[in-house]
């Protein structure tokens, strides 16, 4: 790519004026470090079972059992603004590029002047029209603006790369928000369903009492269960609306009501997709800018090096003079070409600061690409760790579940036949209420860390055509 750019940009003659160039400074980045990652390395945890990434993974809100996730993470795609921030830094970057690519050719300009004399003592006044064309030539003897080229080149790259950082980005936050909401209302069905069974108790434990076959005691009980419900549902709905809210902001659209749905929790369908920790290099948009980071830093080194040398410049000008407005006849054409060389005699220091300032940035860039890498692996062992984990909650949760329904059938049976306190009876059905709770918890977490796992891997769909 960026060899056709330099062909665009120069010309024959400016070749053979630099034909000297054999002394060009030119940078090449230094080696990204990949930490001795190898293509026979895997992810400890990866499971049993787990596929390699494909194409179809690119856009893994579809492997979802949702349709609705799916469509929420599209239209947050096309309309976030992040989304869209990014796109525009994109074409920013395309135009700095193409005015990298400007500068390495002749600058060509005109001039226009009226020259007006007068002589009082002839009475004479007259009017010389002139124009010019000026040319403004740096033949860039040792690459500063080659280098600064393919530093707005690099730099293309990398706001690409960001760019497709910021749609996964924003896919992940997505369909992590919509979890969050279906999760809430799941909730706040469960506690209202709750509150509906424990105001059926309390009416039962009312009638015991007024029939003195229970204790005023095992009423208070039943009032106070049933006002810690209603104040847990109070709060799911606030949830429930401020996910809505969240989910609607990242699609780009105002917070507003939201129509009525039936909720439930995304399930993946099908095996995990696993990448190899080799694979991350080339999946992961974070860590493709990184590199092209480093990219640019070397060729931002090449520019600072090569303010060190002198600047050869080929200024010129063709001047075209009319003899009078009556007259229409040329009277002077002049053209003149020279080669100035610019040389700094002296700076106090500041070209070489600027070296040892951009040889700094150039191994900070690497420094940050190592961090990102190490950041990467990280948290592909933390989804596939956590996807084990939750798997294990949930089965064992389930198993709960069954028990703690069971329980609460026992102790009302007991408690209708006198043979078991109210309090038994309490006990049950919020030991039964926080089972169901937790595992509704950690099912959205499945679903939260599935989610990871594509975000861990890079797996994003292209960025749209600007």
């Amino acid at each position: 790519m960026s060899h056709g750019l330099h062909h665009l940009s120069v010309m024959a003659m400016a070749a053979a004026l630099a034909g000297c160039g054999g002394t060009t400074l030119l940078n090449a980045p230094p080696d990204t470090p990949t930490l001795g990652i190898t293509a026979a390395d895997s992810f400890a945890a990866a499971p049993t079972g787990a596929t390699a990434p494909t194409d179809a993974d690119l856009r893994w809100w579809n492997r979802f059992s949702d349709p609705a996730l799916a469509q929420w993470v599209e239209r947050a795609l096309t309309n976030s603004p992040d989304t869209a921030i990014a796109r525009e830094r994109v074409v920013q970057a395309q135009a700095l590029l193409r005015g990298a690519s400007a500068r390495r050719g002749p600058l060509v300009g005109a001039e226009a002047a009226v020259d007006a004399r007068s002589r009082r003592a002839a009475g004479e006044r007259r009017l010389d029209p002139s124009a010019a064309l000026t040319l403004d030539w740096d033949l860039d003897l040792w690459g500063s603006l080659r280098q600064a080229e393919q530093s707005a080149a690099a730099s293309l790259l990398q706001a690409e790369d960001l760019a497709q950082a910021a749609r996964l980005s924003t896919a992940g936050l997505t369909a992590r928000a919509y979890v969050a909401w279906q999760e809430a209302l799941l909730d706040e069905q469960l506690l209202d369903d709750g509150l509906s069974l424990q105001r059926e108790v309390l009416r039962l434990v009312a009638v015991r009492v007024n029939a003195g076959l229970t204790p005023q005691l095992d009423l208070d009980r039943a009032q106070t269960e049933a006002a810690t419900l209603e104040a847990d549902a109070a709060e799911a709905r606030v949830r429930v609306r401020q996910g809505a809210a969240a989910l609607q902001v990242l699609a780009g659209e105002r917070p507003q009501p939201m129509a009525p749905t039936v909720a439930r929790l995304p399930v993946l369908r099908g095996p995990p997709t696993v990448a190899r920790p080799i694979d991350l290099l080339r999946l992961r948009p974070d860590l493709r800018a990184a590199e092209r980071g480093l990219a640019v830093a070397a060729a931002d080194l090449g520019v600072a090096q090569a303010d060190l040398y002198p600047r050869l410049r080929l200024p010129g000008a063709i001047t075209l003079t009319s003899a009078g407005l009556g007259g229409g006849v040329l009277d002077i054409v002049s053209a003149t070409l020279a080669a100035v060389l610019d040389v700094a005699l002296f700076d106090g220091g500041e070209r070489s600061a600027n070296v040892d300032a951009a040889r700094s940035r150039m191994a900070e860039t690497g420094e940050v690409y190592r961090r990102t890498l190490l950041e990467a692996l990280q948290q592909a062992e933390a989804a596939l760790v956590a996807n084990e984990g939750t798997a294990t909650r949930i089965r064992a949760l389930q198993r709960g579940n069954t028990a703690a329904r069971s329980a609460v059938e026992q102790a009302r049976t007991l408690y209708t036949n006198g043979l078991t306190g109210f309090l038994d009876v309490i006990e049950a059905q919020r030991s039964a209420l926080d089972t169901r709770r937790n595992l509704l918890r950690a099912q959205a977490d499945a679903a939260r860390q599935a989610i990871a796992g594509f975000e861990a891997m890079g797996l994003i769909a292209p960025v749209d055509p600007v």
